[in-house]
């Protein structure tokens, strides 16, 4: 994978046939997205063009603090590793996420070289010991060259193709299927051609924003997901399900006080929801679940539904 324009390749075995390359709209970054994979691997990768002396230590020094204080949540088994044979990674697992028992093992390998930083993130739900060489395998391919020019035969990314409407269909084709990775790749989409061109009613916009939060949350990518609602949030204040989604964040998190916060700033904006759209109950929540029991929590609810 290359940014066009800018010398330098990203080279991964990714072992999908056709994986989805896209370049970022302000053309600095190319992503690719690497779902589909008989044994549940899931790939997305991030080559970025930067403007400090790259390496790996410096790329994963830039780039995983962003991504680890982005959301607060369990991770078992962190390790921030020192580099072997040009990578540096992290990797952890996610024991659950909104009660859903997960298992989720996590790798991120970071590579830098000259002006590019690169990294590829690996993820695999139900993780056992032995799916550990899935990863090693996907890495042992990773190879940054940045003294290459893109070649006929390496992807490169592109701009989206179709209109916000066919990204937003797709994405909603996905999503009620529980197909979250995908369904997030074509909401992504739907919302980087929303930023540039202001095109959805606002009905639309709020689902296209709530549903890719959760696609992003539902497949893993915690971080993502709570950027997507803070986005909401500054985009659109006054809608109670952006707040509610953060409450639930917080929820899973154990952090009362926050997700009271989130949940009154929600239950005050209650009668700015879409017409025919309920408002949840958090005491029947499972995000919430741990304080159920809690006689603050529960008060502190009645008081707000009032």
């Amino acid at each position: 994978m290359a940014i066009p324009g800018v010398k330098g390749v990203l080279e991964l075995n990714t072992g999908v046939k056709s994986p989805e390359v896209r370049v970022r709209p302000d053309g600095k970054e190319v992503q690719l997205r690497a779902f589909g994979r008989v044994d549940g691997l899931e790939i997305s990768a991030f080559l970025q063009h930067v403007t400090f002396p790259a390496s790996a230590e410096k790329c994963r020094d830039e780039w995983w603090p962003g991504t680890k204080n982005a959301i607060t949540l369990q991770r078992d088994d962190l390790q921030e590793l020192e580099v072997k044979d040009g990578i540096a990674r992290v990797e952890f697992i996610i024991p659950e996420f909104q009660g859903i028992k997960l298992r989720q093992k996590n790798v991120y390998g970071y590579v830098g070289s000259g002006d590019l930083c690169a990294e590829v993130h690996m993820s695999k739900a139900e993780f056992k010991p032995q799916d550990q060489r899935l990863f090693e395998e996907v890495l042992s391919s990773v190879k940054l060259l940045t003294d290459e020019a893109a070649e006929p035969g390496r992807i490169q990314g592109t701009l989206p193709t179709h209109d916000i409407q066919y990204y937003f269909a797709q994405g909603s084709k996905e999503y009620l299927k529980s197909d979250y990775p995908a369904a997030a790749v074509s909401y992504q989409r739907a919302l980087d051609l929303e930023k540039q061109k202001r095109t959805l009613s606002n009905k639309y916009f709020r689902v296209l924003v709530d549903n890719l939060g959760m696609s992003y949350g539902m497949s893993g990518q915690l971080a993502r997901a709570k950027a997507t609602f803070e986005y909401g949030i500054a985009e659109d204040p006054e809608y109670p399900l952006f707040y509610y989604n953060m409450a639930c964040f917080y929820g899973e998190m154990g952090d009362k006080d926050q997700a009271l916060a989130q949940l009154r700033l929600a239950y005050s904006r209650k009668g700015n929801m879409i017409s025919g759209e309920p408002f949840p109950d958090p005491l029947k929540d499972d995000s919430f679940r741990a304080f159920v029991s809690d006689q603050t929590f529960v008060s502190a609810v009645k008081e707000m539904a009032k």
